[in-house]
């Protein structure tokens, strides 16, 4: 009897426990894999629907885009796209850097000459009121008009990791254009 009782008492205490982790486990690992493999393509769509919007926005006047490889080197600027209207109007580079809260996303718009036509910036991931403040028209309208470095250009105190990114994009977006238009 205390053999029975030696056995029972190790199912309950320890084994059993251990059986209903696995389970609960496989049974929230099955649930998030399902999840996954429904809303994965939902999310690349809205994804690529809004990279589109960022590159009208940039470039009004384009009635198309064609994409062109970046190269390695760019590519280590941050540079993530360049698009070339397809119809002549100029083009698009989008770059992200390390801001203070992670990647600040810059999207670039050029005319054929390599003048910047719209800047803008996705400083989501930046401390309200300070870093995001970058990204405001006002601030990053100060670009519009460049034809060269924007190593220059003031964006805001106090918001110095932010203000860095978004110039560094800047001028890697200027280095793709000019390898592009010589």
């Amino acid at each position: 009897m205390e053999a029975a009782k030696k056995n029972n008492s190790l199912w309950t205490d320890m084994l059993r426990p251990v059986v209903v982790l696995v389970v609960i486990c496989l049974v929230a690992s099955a649930a998030l894999g399902f999840t996954n493999s429904k809303t994965a393509p939902i999310i690349e769509e809205n994804k690529n629907a809004a990279a589109v919007a960022a590159r009208r926005t940039a470039l009004p006047a384009a009635e198309g885009f064609d994409e062109i490889a970046v190269s390695d080197e760019l590519a280590a600027r941050g540079v993530t796209g360049i698009y070339k209207s397809t119809n002549d109007v100029g083009y698009v580079v989008t770059a992200a850097n390390k801001g203070y809260g992670g990647d600040v996303v810059v999207t670039v718009g050029f005319d054929p000459a390599g003048t910047i036509l719209n800047v803008d910036a996705d400083v989501s991931t930046e401390t309200q009121g300070v870093g995001s403040k970058v990204g405001e028209r006002t601030i990053l309208d100060r670009f519009t008009g460049l034809s060269g470095s924007a190593d220059d250009v003031t964006l805001r105190s106090g918001a110095t990791y932010t203000s860095n990114a978004v110039r560094s994009s800047v001028n890697a977006a200027f280095a793709a254009v000019s390898a592009l238009i010589g």
